[in-house]
């Protein structure tokens, strides 16, 4: 009987509570909605000769990592850093970004980036972003990748989350 009243209690929990929630709806979401600004890392793989052509770097994807920060402007437009580590070298870019929410959670992106180390900027290239919206907390998990099974690969592919920790900055 001990054991009994437990398991009742955490099966009654089940019921009252499911652990698998609802779908989002994002139908009535707008860019004004992702407005603020948010703090990122992510890592993947890149080709610096893709990346930068003409600079006789050699071929082939290595490993990357990024943080950065960036704000969002409320009207499909965002700027920002990041720093990047690709395969041993370390460079900063400032960025500029164009988003699009749609109605089922993704945001259509696309960003360049001003490399200040070799003052050259590069892009766009297009980044694939999914709304998660916690109680209290605005997540994006985005990937960059614009090759298809029926296209060559483009400069890499990467995955990043942003977190978007202020309001302030945003129209």
């Amino acid at each position: 009987m001990k054991r009994l009243i437990p398991a009742t209690l955490s099966f009654a929990y089940l019921l009252a509570f499911p652990v698998v929630g609802s779908a989002q709806d994002c139908s009535s979401w707008t860019d004004f909605d992702l407005r603020g600004t948010y703090t990122m890392s992510g890592s993947g793989f890149i080709d610096m000769s893709k990346l930068l052509p003409g600079m006789g770097l050699p071929s082939g994807m290595i490993p990357m990592t990024w943080v950065g920060a960036q704000t969002y402007d409320g009207h499909g437009k965002g700027t920002g850093w990041v720093s990047f580590n690709a395969g041993g070298n370390h460079m900063n870019a400032q960025l500029d970004q164009t988003y699009a929410v749609q109605p089922d959670c993704s945001v259509k992106a696309s960003f360049s980036m001003r490399v200040k180390e070799l003052g050259v900027t590069v892009g766009p290239f297009p980044r694939m972003m999914v709304i998660v919206w916690k109680p209290g907390a605005l997540e994006l998990h985005m990937i960059l990748g614009d090759a298809s099974p029926s296209k060559a690969p483009g400069v890499g592919l990467d995955l990043g989350v942003a977190y978007r920790i202020s309001m302030q900055g945003a129209e």
